[in-house]
């Protein structure tokens, strides 16, 4: 068996890129539950808008709303991850649990949203979960299965995952709606996948695999 020893700044990277994604990904499943939640940073963005001399008008943008509290939980998921780093369990949450969670986020908030707002789940919204469920198989068999085929079961259900959400974010393959400022819009896509991919190059690194066949 050949081994690969872990590198520390990519593992950086990807307790970086979870904790952003876990974050943004968090608040805003939670201001997509409760408008509550949301109001104090909704104040803030106006007050921000007036502050920087951005202009106001009745339409609340929502950037500084979400990605405020977002960054802040980010920092405080990021702080304890370094505070446990030397720890197995931290090890064991980055190598497994970071990568179903990055690959569950986009349902749970999807989920929450159509729930919330009283909308069909019927098709084509249920297939949010036979995605998840489909590349939940794909991420078990890129973690233990062997090598050779998990290598390209990864590289091939990554592709499919990209392709699936922007479908699915982009209403049908059309141009991107940048003004949507949570998770549910464009940069929680772009976010999503860049975090999968490191994820997928930080277990690359530390699994142990066999040679390829002669």
């Amino acid at each position: 068996m050949l081994g690969h020893t872990e590198r520390p700044i990519v593992r950086v990277l990807v307790e970086v890129l979870f904790s952003i994604n876990a974050g943004f990904a968090a608040m805003s499943v939670l201001f997509s539950a409760s408008l509550s939640a949301a109001l104090p940073f909704i104040h803030l963005e106006v007050y921000l808008n007036h502050l920087l001399g951005i202009r106001q008008t009745d339409y609340i943008r929502g950037y500084f709303t979400i990605w405020i509290p977002s960054l802040i939980l980010a920092a405080c998921i990021w702080s304890l991850l370094r505070f446990l780093a030397r720890l197995r369990f931290a090890q064991w949450t980055l190598r497994y649990l970071a990568g179903i969670a990055i690959l569950l986020c986009p349902t749970a908030l999807w989920t929450c949203a159509y729930l919330r707002n009283g909308w069909s789940l019927l098709w084509p919204y249920k297939a949010v979960w036979g995605e998840a469920a489909f590349a939940m198989m794909c991420l078990f068999l890129f973690l233990k299965g062997p090598w050779a085929t998990s290598r390209r079961i990864g590289v091939s259900a990554f592709l499919a995952h990209c392709i699936f959400w922007y479908w699915f974010t982009s209403g049908g393959f059309h141009s991107l709606n940048w003004g949507v400022p949570g998770y549910g819009g464009p940069v929680g896509m772009v976010l999503g996948m860049c975090s999968l991919l490191i994820w997928g190059l930080y277990v690359y690194g530390t699994r142990e695999h066999s040679p390829a066949p002669q």
